[in-house]
């Protein structure tokens, strides 16, 4: 037999015995274990000439095949085992069990490695107090946080929420921020400026949150101001 595998390629004998197995293509127990323990022992031998510090669990192995095949030559196979080693085969079915469980574990170990390999590209870090980090952000040109302007919205909403009309009919309109931007620069080219809760003059939440956006971007672009004259009253906006 051409044997173009090398030992370092194993784990141990048992995976030598898995691989010579998987050689036949066969279903384990279609298989004549009298050519699996030949086939290890053939290897074995051929081994050896080439080195002679092959692992000692191999070695072992061939010995407790060569005791079973001479148990299978001469028809005693149903011995009790005299320890729980892992090597002590005492017959043909209990070769195949411990070749069958082999290779569960080895398919556990597969799995688990490539687990390994997945959380190993996972890091975290430890928990930490954020206070240090925590500041409360300031809007650009207007002097006010972004608290005040969520209080302000709040106290919009409340004031809308008694306007509402108590029958009233839903209907599909779409209310854009570029639209609401138009209708605040054009109210602020008239009056200059105005109270942030008079540019919310429509009780739906489409419009509230299209014009707070509104509001929102032409700030950021630096094309009104917002301010306050004095603490907690009312925000007012300006054009720039």
């Amino acid at each position: 037999m051409d044997y173009k595998i090398h030992i370092e390629n194993f784990d141990g004998p048992m995976d030598l015995l898995l691989h010579l197995v998987k050689e036949t293509k066969l279903d384990i127990y279609e298989i004549q274990m009298s050519e699996i323990i030949e086939s290890y022992l053939n290897y074995i031998q051929s081994l050896q000439s080439l080195n002679i510090d092959i692992g000692s669990e191999f070695l072992l192995m061939a010995s407790s095949l060569i005791h079973l095949k001479s148990k299978m030559l001469i028809g005693k196979t149903n011995e009790e085992p005299d320890s729980e080693d892992e090597y002590n085969i005492t017959s043909e079915e209990d070769l195949k069990q411990k070749i069958i469980e082999y290779e569960k574990y080895k398919n556990i170990i597969k799995d688990l490695q490539e687990l390994e390999e997945k959380r190993s590209e996972i890091y975290t870090k430890l928990p930490e107090h954020l206070e240090n980090y925590v500041t409360t952000p300031e809007l650009e040109n207007t002097g006010l946080t972004a608290e005040d302007l969520l209080k302000a919205l709040q106290n919009v909403q409340i004031r809308l929420h008694y306007k509402e009309p108590l029958d009233t009919k839903i209907t599909r309109k779409e209310i854009s921020v570029k639209k609401q931007v138009l209708k605040i620069r054009s109210i602020l080219q008239i009056r200059k400026s105005c109270l942030f809760e008079e540019l919310f003059d429509v009780p739906s939440k489409d419009y509230i949150i299209a014009t707070f956006l509104a509001i929102l971007e032409m700030s950021k672009s630096k094309e009104i101001k917002l301010f306050q004259k004095e603490n907690f009253e009312s925000i007012e906006v300006e054009m720039i």
